[in-house]
């Protein structure tokens, strides 16, 4: 039998028909207490048709298991398909799944648009191949600079575009590369110039947040003021004043959310110390925790909260002999430092490239990535077990160079629907 869903590119109708294939040989158990059906047409002979039904359930398992963009697609075929799509059961189920293959995604700004570019993050770690070839997903148009916040779950937000751009009237927008979906934030409220913004989620209650600071640069530089929190899916967007007990400077780096609780790095501006501040996405209160020193990154390290220092702090390159990993001890609230040595042949891979430290993929392997887009554009990836460097080049972003590119790992499809 051959499935037919209307007019899809060859990459969904293989995806549905390969999770079709698989999911007929065994049944799963039923996921849904509705005993519904779904209506599709399917192909017999040369020219015959007929119509047949599959079971909501069933189509719930199909469905969480094809790429997003597929399952983005699927919506256009019918009500019925729409509503399976849109029920939150499907979406979390997705979501769940899809973290168990997290996507590389590249995003950069040009000739007045914002591209996204993902690829299977398993393909890094290969060691029969040193090139990578993503899919574009989606481009967004944007014609004035800004900054990217750290994906979480799938969605993204941009962030100090009125420190890039230089206008008052930007506005934040939030993006779904998955679902090629985009939307704009209400306008931040305040008379300040430039505003810090962060994105968050909370797994329990299932909720997107984004954090925004105002920054008031006179007589205090960068001071951040007016802590303010939106929380989307909950129809008209509105941002909410937060009270924030101690008065601090944030960086417009490092960033990274786990399990319900935002973390970003700061100094307080009173004693210039270095701190890393935590917000948390269901209380909304802030917590304060030192820092020895100011840490480049912030990251997970299996579940974990860690950040990376090394000598140049915002960038490495063929120079460096090695970096600081740091683990925060929950219980004590104390960091604990460890120090890799890179191998000796870092200096001939990387020479005089500058990258920043992107994040940890699998256990143990590190990836670098330039600050800059070039042609052709490589990756880094470091094995810090066999302690082995690779080059990886990325096809499919285009001959663009000299643009600002973000990379990230460990980004999760999500098929949940922003509006």
């Amino acid at each position: 039998m051959c499935l037919s869903i209307g007019t899809q590119n060859s990459k969904g109708f293989i995806s549905f028909s390969c999770a079709m294939s698989a999911m007929m040989k065994k049944r799963k158990r039923k996921v849904s207490k509705e005993n519904v059906a779904l209506t599709i047409s399917s192909s017999v002979g040369e020219y015959g048709e007929n119509s047949g039904t599959l079971p909501t359930d069933l189509m719930v398992e199909i469905l969480s298991r094809v790429p997003a963009k597929s399952a983005a697609r699927f919506r256009c075929v019918s009500n019925d398909w729409n509503s399976l799509l849109r029920s939150p059961y499907l979406t979390n189920l997705f979501l769940k799944r899809s973290s168990a293959r997290p996507h590389l995604l590249i995003t950069f700004q040009a000739e007045g648009k914002w591209s996204f570019f993902s690829s299977p993050e398993y393909l890094i770690s290969d060691q029969n191949s040193n090139l990578v070839v993503v899919d574009n997903h989606m481009d967004v148009p944007k014609d004035y600079s800004f900054g990217v916040c750290v994906p979480v779950c799938g969605l993204m937000c941009t962030s100090n575009e009125w420190v890039l751009s230089r206008k008052r009237d930007a506005r934040m927008m939030i993006c779904n590369p998955s679902t090629g979906q985009f939307k704009s934030l209400p306008k931040v409220r305040s008379c300040r110039g430039n505003v810090i913004t962060y994105i968050g989620y909370n797994p329990i209650e299932k909720q997107y947040k984004v954090l925004c600071m105002t920054i008031r640069e006179k007589p205090f530089k960068f001071k951040a003021e007016e802590h303010q929190v939106l929380t989307l899916g909950t129809g008209k967007l509105k941002w909410r004043m937060l009270e924030c007990s101690v008065d601090h400077y944030p960086y417009y780096h490092g960033s990274i959310c786990i399990n319900g609780v935002l973390f970003y790095l700061a100094m307080k501006s009173e004693s210039k110390e270095y701190m890393t501040v935590s917000f948390h996405m269901k209380d909304e209160n802030f917590m304060f925790i030192p820092n020895q020193d100011l840490l480049s990154t912030l990251i997970n390290y299996k579940g974990r909260l860690g950040g990376i220092r090394h000598k140049s702090f915002g960038f490495m390159d063929g120079g460096d002999v090695g970096f600081e990993l740091w683990i925060l001890d929950v219980v004590n609230q104390e960091w604990i430092r460890s120090i890799h040595v890179l191998p000796p042949m870092w200096k001939d891979v990387v020479g005089e490239t500058r990258v920043y430290f992107v994040g940890i993929i699998g256990s143990c392997e590190v990836v670098f990535s330039p600050f800059v887009k070039s042609n052709p554009f490589y990756i880094f990836h470091l094995d810090m077990k066999s302690n082995s460097i690779t080059r990886v080049e990325i096809k499919g972003t285009g001959p663009l160079e000299g643009q600002a590119v973000y990379t990230f790992v460990n980004h999760i499809e999500n098929v949940n629907l922003i509006m």
